[in-house]
């Protein structure tokens, strides 16, 4: 396994959004209301996601919108869907639950672009042990002013680090680590955690591979009101 995991740079001088206005460096006061608007709607990932409060989390995204997660991609009515299934399933699946640390928002138009810093908690239990993943990422979210109301029309995530600690500090649960270093180092024992529980995990939002560069390319062109179609994190299109 390569030693130097978790390798960071500047992103690349063309990716950055110049014309965007953020954190009252550049814009107006109404600007300032707009990324107030658009924080308060991203944070509710956590808050009503995790609560299973289903409309107020729905009221989050426009109709069209298309999430990707390292679990499950596709429309957000079938993301719903399937994150109500997950927590039916209990044990067999996952418990996921977000730490939401802060966010920057840039606003151009009627286009905006959060990222923002959580932890994703995911509770696992495998040969009766009950493991707790903690994954550090970013998250963003592409957002659009219609018809005067801002709602999500795109989200993924990248991948910093992420850690297997069981429950109870008494028990012990050794993952091999030929297993977890085909996966990415930023997610790479909950990636192997999502396969083991026949969810094969989305391979490319390592926050340190040539996919970070990719997305942040297309943060840029959303903001310039350009076309932006998923796979966000690739170069594949994908039909929704």
């Amino acid at each position: 396994m390569p030693t130097d995991l978790y390798k960071t740079t500047a992103p690349p001088s063309p990716t950055f959004p110049a014309s965007a206005s953020r954190n009252n460096a550049v814009g107006t006061d109404d600007d300032v209301l707009d990324r107030m608007k658009v924080r308060e709607i991203c944070e509710g990932w956590g808050t009503y996601r995790d609560a299973a409060e289903w409309r107020n989390y729905r009221s989050m995204f426009h109709d069209d919108a298309y999430i990707a997660t390292s679990w499950k991609q596709g429309p957000i009515d079938e993301f719903v869907e399937a994150s109500k299934e997950g927590f039916e399933k209990g044990s067999d699946f996952m418990y996921i639950l977000h730490r939401i640390i802060g966010q920057t928002v840039d606003v151009q138009g009627n286009r905006a672009v959060s990222k923002m810093k959580v932890t994703i908690t995911c509770r696992f239990t495998f040969d009766g042990v009950e493991m707790d993943n903690e994954a550090d990422c970013r998250f963003f979210f592409l957002l659009e002013k219609r018809q005067g109301k801002w709602g999500v029309v795109f989200y993924t995530l990248l991948f910093d680090k992420d850690k297997f600690v069981p429950v109870n500090p008494g028990h012990t649960f050794t993952i091999p680590e030929e297993e977890v270093a085909k996966y990415p180092s930023g997610y790479r024992y909950l990636a192997w955690a999502e396969s083991r529980i026949g969810s094969p995990p989305k391979m490319d939002l390592n926050a340190h591979g040539p996919e970070r560069d990719v997305l942040y390319a297309k943060c840029k062109d959303w903001l310039e009101g350009k076309v932006v179609r998923p796979n966000l994190t690739g170069n594949d299109v994908v039909e929704y």
